[in-house]
């Protein structure tokens, strides 16, 4: 029979439902022609509505964004003091040891002494200055232990004041030319000083008289040295 669909004027067409559970047959009255599958496009158009209406609501509002931990800043002086820190420390852990003295003190023990420094040349110098003794550079003999101020531009070099290398006497030449075994850069060198000719390179057999023991730089006062002639401080004798 006809049925009347909610909210339908009675006086339009109306929709006749016909068939059995298996299948439905629509048509509109007052067209003449079926039209298979509207009963379905209702229930789209139904569905279609209820969902509009709910988020109408607010059921299909979009869940908040998750707000993440806050992040409490501080104060730029606090953050640059932490990396100076930082940066102090990995400098101290990637500082290499005094090799020179090391390879003194090395050469030393494997001679019999036994003593024990900070590792540092000036440490080794106060140790054999102490409980040995110290000769003039004319009267080195092979055995003894050079001392240099590297760093010094500007005044006489002083052991008892800067001292940051040292190297032992493998020879002495007859004109007072010294032969000595260094460890600089990291490779056992042999080097020669002339404690007569200070700021001689070569001598009159072509021979080197003072090795380089320090770089030139751009920023160097007139004065600065650079031979090991003008940077030898001390000669030490250990006595066995």
């Amino acid at each position: 029979m006809p049925l009347a669909l909610p909210g339908e004027d009675r006086t339009r067409p109306r929709l006749s439902v016909a068939g059995t559970l298996s299948g439905f047959q629509t048509s509109r009255i007052g067209l003449g022609q079926a039209q298979p599958g509207l009963p379905h496009a209702i229930e789209v158009l139904l569905a279609v509505a209820v969902v509009v209406g709910l988020c109408s609501l607010g059921g299909c509002a979009a869940a908040p964004h998750a707000r993440g931990p806050r992040v409490r800043r501080l104060p730029a002086p606090c953050v640059a003091a932490a990396h100076a820190q930082v940066a102090a420390r990995h400098a101290h852990a990637r500082a290499p040891r005094d090799e020179g003295a090391a390879f003194v003190e090395r050469a030393l023990r494997d001679g019999g002494l036994r003593f024990g420094t900070d590792g540092s040349t000036r440490a080794l110098w106060e140790y054999l200055r102490n409980d040995h003794t110290t000769v003039a550079p004319a009267r080195a003999r092979p055995g003894d232990v050079l001392f240099f101020d590297t760093r010094a531009t500007d005044a006489e070099p002083d052991c008892d004041d800067v001292t940051d290398h040292a190297g032992v006497v493998e020879s002495v030449e007859p004109d007072g030319r010294i032969i000595f075994v260094e460890a600089r850069g990291g490779q056992i060198r042999r080097s020669a000083v002339d404690p007569a000719h200070p700021t001689l390179r070569r001598n009159e057999r072509g021979e080197i008289a003072n090795t380089f023991m320090r770089a030139k730089r751009v920023a160097d006062p007139s004065d600065a040295r650079y031979f090991a002639g003008e940077m030898l401080c001390g000669v030490a004798r250990a006595e066995r």
